[in-house]
């Protein structure tokens, strides 16, 4: 089977004074098949935000190739993948919903938008159906879709950000911490309502996340990343059980447990 996305060397370099620059992603290989779901783990500044936005070309790369979908889209900048056909079948569900939704659109706007932007004639004509079935499907209540998003909790508005994303039913969304700001009960919703989406549309996931626990329940595939660098890789559960990087193996004892005493 074709993997989906494929990217191969993907370096990112941000200049800093002096004439100098800092490497945030390193030579870094990964591929996500059909109907995946690919968890990205590591500490703040271990380069997992910056290659999922440079999976979903929001921000340029210095070296490398990324495949989607099989066509190469790596000459494609970002300002004309905005706009590309390919945009719509690659979408990103934020970290911060309240940031990344227009203040000035209620939810059932906000939902609609990529449909106006990025839709055929035949689904721009039936926009309203298709915002319904996507807040249906995202477990958003008819009764919010006319709130703005000051006005909708945490969770709710999370809800409204994956309905944005699968409201054209793309084949794979990239989640950049996406339940952070969540406590944990509305974390497991927004976990169940990913699982339930993929087994519905078939979608495929990048999920990147520092917490390992919720990576645990949602991926079948793990990447670890320290520095900029992919560090292990491998079946989740394979890593989770036999850790081969001591990085890895410090990121797995790190996780909290019930009944564990920490060490004085």
């Amino acid at each position: 089977m074709t993997p989906l996305l494929d990217l191969r060397a993907i370096t990112k370099r941000y200049p800093v004074p002096g004439g100098n620059s800092v490497t945030a992603v390193d030579a870094v290989d990964f591929h996500v098949m059909p109907g995946e779901i690919l968890g990205i783990v590591g500490e703040s500044g271990s380069g997992k935000t910056t290659l999922s936005r440079i999976a979903a070309r929001l921000i340029p790369h210095d070296e490398g190739r990324i495949t989607f979908d099989g066509e190469d889209i790596t000459r494609i900048s970002g300002a004309k993948f905005a706009r590309h056909p390919k945009r719509r079948a690659l979408q990103m569900v934020f970290q911060d919903p309240l940031a990344s939704l227009n203040p000035r659109f209620r939810a059932r706007e906000a939902i609609g938008d990529p449909v106006h932007r990025l839709g055929t004639a035949a689904e721009r004509g039936r926009a309203a159906e298709l915002v319904a079935e996507a807040a249906r499907l995202a477990g958003l209540p008819e009764r919010l879709m006319s709130a703005y998003p000051h006005q909708m909790s945490g969770g709710q508005r999370a809800r409204v950000d994956i309905a944005r994303a699968i409201v054209l039913r793309p084949k794979m969304i990239l989640l950049d911490e996406p339940t952070s700001a969540l406590d944990a009960s509305l974390q497991a919703h927004v976990i169940r309502t990913l699982l339930d989406l993929r087994s519905e549309l078939g979608l495929s996931f990048i999920f990147v996340s520092h917490d390992l626990n919720l990576v645990r329940l949602i991926s079948d595939r793990l990447l670890v990343m320290h520095r900029g660098r992919v560090v292990e890789q491998g079946v989740a559960q394979a890593v989770f059980e036999a850790p081969q990087a001591e990085y890895t193996k410090t990121l797995i004892a790190a996780i909290p447990q019930v009944g564990r005493r920490r060490s004085v």
